[in-house]
């Protein structure tokens, strides 16, 4: 297994296509996803070849800046400390070999100035009586009249609203003192003296939509002319790609890291360990992820060691001996790398979720729980008569039949309960459901043979003696421990119970029965359900971004301010939604993710897709619409207050009208669109031909080519337009993060409606409208909804799967309908609680909530069986099944409470809850098994009978 296991590597599977297959959302993704792959793939145009060093981004690096005051960062006193951490950078002498590269027309190259506020506040000169002029000029009517009138002034483009010439005169001289003064903001001065003025200067040019691009990445979004306090800011550095001295990316990145942890990061340390009293700095660099996150999984194995190591110690102080210690813990340990060789080589299943990793702990505690169970019944079984005890055999047979059949209940339960989790549409919860099925299946077998066999040996040869270090340690008892008590059942000798077996048997048990005092049992139950209950309507769906990492972790600090306190701008790494136009739906065919989790589908291209006359002015006017209506507004980010729309038919009629590559005012000309006036269409006989004249061309929306611009909306093969696409870019969704369902499905109505409409419009193109976005930021609002209803649904039938093996194998429905509703009061309590701690209903928590029926389920089961099998009236059975079962199933609740603590401790947020969630579940389970189902027994006292009822 070991030599398998190293053989494969990594077994856990990229959580690329964690999604419902059939669902819309992920069906446009793959239809899009899959066609540009194959598109790439057969497109033999190469990419861009660039031969300059550094030119490339390889990685950036964030500086993040926390206010400790009221004032916010903007201060005197704030101004230098960020600064102090940008100069870390800036002032590196070797910064000029690593930093991105801007080329000049005549070869030489700098340093691409930092993304940064500190050049406005360091800029080499400043005009104060201007910048009061453009202060005092920008009333509210002004700002107003500027953002009307701007775009026709700068850009040459909505000059219908431009009637008086006045007015576009003012605007006009405004715009020039704006940007004299932008001009300057360099970064190469000394502070500025009136830092309060350029404060104030900021705020009002963030007013003006044309303007804000230089100012609005600085500020948070709460920053406006009435409260010019940010209370947060950050700055970008770019690094470059290739280095020198690299051949490849790879390469390139290996140098980057090195020269960053070599030579800034302990500086950068240091600088984030400041503790003055004006500015929290924080760092986030992309390159460096890995490595934290290492860094956090070692130090969390490390917790889930001290776990494992708990649970040992535990089990030696209850059981008594370090040999059974050792194998329980070997034993469970071995349930794992079984249940990996029959779920992946025997049932071939290739999808292994991260997911599984929970299974290491979700075995610890129910296969500690098995032994204790197995021990108490051998334990007990000295003391069963002589017929149990007449020899080994004997004895060892009611051991089995009696454990045997208690675990064989609680097991199949819960693998029945994880294995709900098949129904999930979602891969990695289904796999993880069958793999721990499997997990508690050979926890099973294990504990019934190979501790079985190690019992044997401790009765044979270990039993009886107190040291190891003896030198008959090793040798065979004489007489046997079953020996003995066969004698002391013939002497009528009493074998005394232990403590905690005392106790349940001669205190709880007959506190249980006595009616007043279930009275005062209840009273706190019944408060508890109460509560939990009032909570768990009170659930609510999360409506932010997953958190990864513990609240005060720099690194989730960083992402949190990063992700919540800034306004979406065009520097920010947005996601595309694409409106696509030659697409059929993908085919799913002899798809299944479990198997072959790298299968997701075929694309397939409309064979009568018409990117004709009719269609190309169709698509113009598309983009016409995203960029005006005002249906839109919330929804696209602005640059230079136009909105980020990607339009390569505006490129394309351009160049066909003009057929230029080179004239400096060809961009000009492409956004004031005068070329519309003409024939710009591109008949679909001279199609093929423009194409491979008009894609190497460079855009006029950056360094790339036309090709790779736009890559991922026209599907250009090189031969034959196969598809073609709109894209805009989204203020909600990032490829970095996952918002909350309710914020982005507001977002994804409003184009899917808008989709639908151009169904009816675009029918000249001889295709239906595919939208989606390439991040699965859709895909993943649907993923939550599942989440939601198959966790509820999960613990639903686990409810229902419990009461079946119950009433089967005990035949008894009062009792198992006591027993289910034991495990609802812990379903309703444990999601109550979620609420309390302050959780919402994300990813985390739904997975969690969905297997809670599989954790509810044992200690309830344990005492019914046990209360089933006795003999006598119903106070009778309570005594025995307390007796025989009431120190096994407190010693599986400790076990389990020991091996959760050590994960509240975890960085990472989802060991963290599930240590949390476990805790809470094995509480609450214990105390409904012990006080709710028992006390439930003993008030209606209907008697075991051999009918089913």
């Amino acid at each position: 297994l070991l030599l398998l296991s190293l053989a494969r590597g990594s077994p856990f599977t990229e959580g690329l296509n964690e999604y419902d297959l059939k669902d819309v959302r992920s069906v446009a993704y793959d239809s899009l996803f899959l066609a540009r792959d194959e598109v790439k793939g057969t497109d033999d145009d190469d990419d861009d070849v660039n031969d300059k060093p550094q030119e490339d981004v390889g990685d950036i690096t964030y500086w993040i800046y926390e206010a400790k005051t009221d004032d916010g960062v903007f201060t005197k006193e704030g101004i230098p400390l960020m600064r102090e951490a940008e100069d870390t950078i800036a002032t590196n002498t070797n910064y000029n070999e690593y930093c991105r590269l801007i080329y000049e027309e005549d070869g030489s190259s700098k340093c691409e100035k930092p993304l940064s506020v500190l050049n406005i506040y360091y800029a080499s000169e400043w005009n104060s009586t201007l910048a009061q002029e453009v202060i005092e000029a920008l009333t509210p009517d002004t700002r107003d009249l500027f953002n009307e009138l701007a775009p026709c002034v700068i850009f040459k483009i909505r000059c219908d609203a431009a009637t008086n010439q006045t007015l576009t005169d003012h605007v006009e001289m405004l715009n020039e003192k704006i940007v004299n003064i932008v001009s300057t903001w360099d970064g190469m001065g000394e502070l500025n003296k009136n830092v309060d003025e350029v404060t104030k200067f900021i705020a009002h040019i963030n007013e003006l939509e044309t303007k804000r691009d230089a100012v609005n990445f600085y500020i948070d979004k709460n920053f406006n002319v009435l409260n010019t306090v940010t209370k947060y800011s950050r700055s970008i550095f770019w690094w470059g790609e290739l280095l020198n001295g690299t051949k490849n990316e790879d390469e390139s990145e290996e140098k980057l890291k090195k020269f960053i942890v070599d030579n800034l990061l302990k500086s950068w340390n240091k600088i984030t360990g400041n503790n003055n009293g004006e500015v929290k700095s924080y760092f986030f660099q992309i390159s460096l992820l890995f490595e934290i996150i290492i860094i956090i999984l070692r130090n969390d194995a490390l917790l889930a060691i001290s776990s494992f190591l708990a649970v040992f110690f535990y089990l030696r102080f209850m059981i008594g001996s370090w040999f059974l210690a050792a194998v329980g813990m070997f034993e469970i340990f071995m349930s794992l790398p079984l249940a990996w060789f029959t779920f992946s080589y025997i049932f071939q299943i290739k999808y292994f979720s991260a997911l599984n990793v929970l299974c290491i702990f979700i075995v610890i505690a129910i296969g500690a729980d098995d032994i204790f169970v197995f021990m108490d019944a051998y334990k007990q079984s000295a003391t069963k008569g002589k017929e149990v005890v007449s020899s080994l055999e004997t004895r060892m047979s009611w051991v089995f039949r009696r454990s045997g059949w208690a675990m064989l209940l609680t097991s199949a339960t819960t693998c029945a309960a994880f294995l709900i989790t098949l129904v999930s549409p979602i891969a990695s919860t289904a796999s993880f459901g069958l793999f721990a099925a499997f997990v508690i299946l050979y926890d099973y077998f294990l504990v019934m043979s190979l501790y079985c066999t190690a019992v044997v040996i401790y009765h044979n040869l270990f039993e009886t003696k107190e040291c190891c270090c003896s030198c008959d340690f090793w040798v065979k008892n004489d007489p046997t421990p079953t020996k003995i008590a066969f004698e002391k059942e013939e002497t009528g000798d009493v074998v005394e119970l232990d403590r905690v077996s005392r106790f349940f048997k001669e205190k709880l048990a007959p506190f249980i029965l006595i009616g007043r005092n279930r009275i005062f049992i209840a009273i706190p139950l019944v408060t508890l359900l109460t509560v939990t209950a009032i909570y768990s309507f009170k659930l609510e769906s999360t409506t932010s971004a997953e958190q990864f990492l513990d609240d005060d972790h720099p690194l989730q600090k960083a992402s949190t301010i990063l992700d919540k306190e800034f306004p979406r701008t065009q520097e920010d790494d947005n996601s595309k939604v694409f409106f696509v136009w030659g697409l059929e739906n993908v085919n799913r065919k002899g798809v299944n993710q479990l198997l072959k989790p790298d299968s997701i589908g075929k694309p397939v291209f409309v064979e009568d897709f018409a990117f004709n006359e009719e269609c190309q002015t169709k698509m113009l006017k598309v983009c016409q619409i995203l960029r005006t209506d005002d249906r839109f507004e919330d929804f696209i980010v602005r640059e230079k207050g136009l909105r980020m729309i990607d339009c390569f038919v505006e490129e394309l009629g351009a160049f066909n009208v003009m057929s230029f590559t080179d004239d400096p005012d060809r961009c000009t000309a492409v956004k004031t669109q005068e070329w519309t006036s003409e024939k710009w269409q591109v008949p679909p006989s001279n199609l093929s031909s423009t194409m491979k004249l008009f894609t190497p061309t460079p855009t006029c929306y950056g360094d790339k080519s036309i090709v790779n611009y736009y890559e991922d909306s026209m599907g250009w093969d090189g031969s034959k337009l196969r598809y073609a696409a709109i894209s805009l870019d989204s203020s909600i969704l990032s490829p970095n993060t996952n918002q909350g369902e309710d914020q982005v499905r507001r977002h994804y109505d409003t184009f899917i409606k808008f989709a639908k409409e151009l169904d009816d419009t675009m029918g000249v193109c001889q295709s239906k409208t595919i939208m989606t976005d390439l991040d699965q930021g859709f895909v993943y609002m649907n993923n939550q909804r599942i989440y939601g209803s198959t966790a509820f649904l999960g613990a639903f039938l686990g409810v229902v799967i419990a009461f079946l093996v119950l009433f089967v194998s005990t035949r008894k429905l009062h009792v198992s309908v006591f027993a289910c509703l034991s495990i609802l009061a812990v379903l309703v309590g444990v999601i109550g609680s979620t609420t309390i701690f302050g959780w919402t209903l994300g990813t985390t928590e739904a997975i969690l909530i969905s297997i809670l029926a599989g954790f509810s389920v044992d200690y309830v089961i344990h005492l019914a069986h046990a209360y089933v099998h006795a003999e006598g009236n119903t106070d009778e059975r309570i005594i025995a099944a307390y007796s025989d079962m009431g120190i096994s199933v407190f010693s599986g609740m400790l076990t389990s409470v020991v091996a959760s603590i050590p994960l509240f401790f975890c960085t990472l947020t989802f060991f963290a809850k599930f240590g949390t969630f476990l805790c809470t579940t094995i509480v609450f389970s214990w105390i409904f098994a012990n006080f709710g189902f028992m006390c439930l027994l003993a008030q209606f006292k209907i008697p075991i009978t051999k009918k089913w009822w």
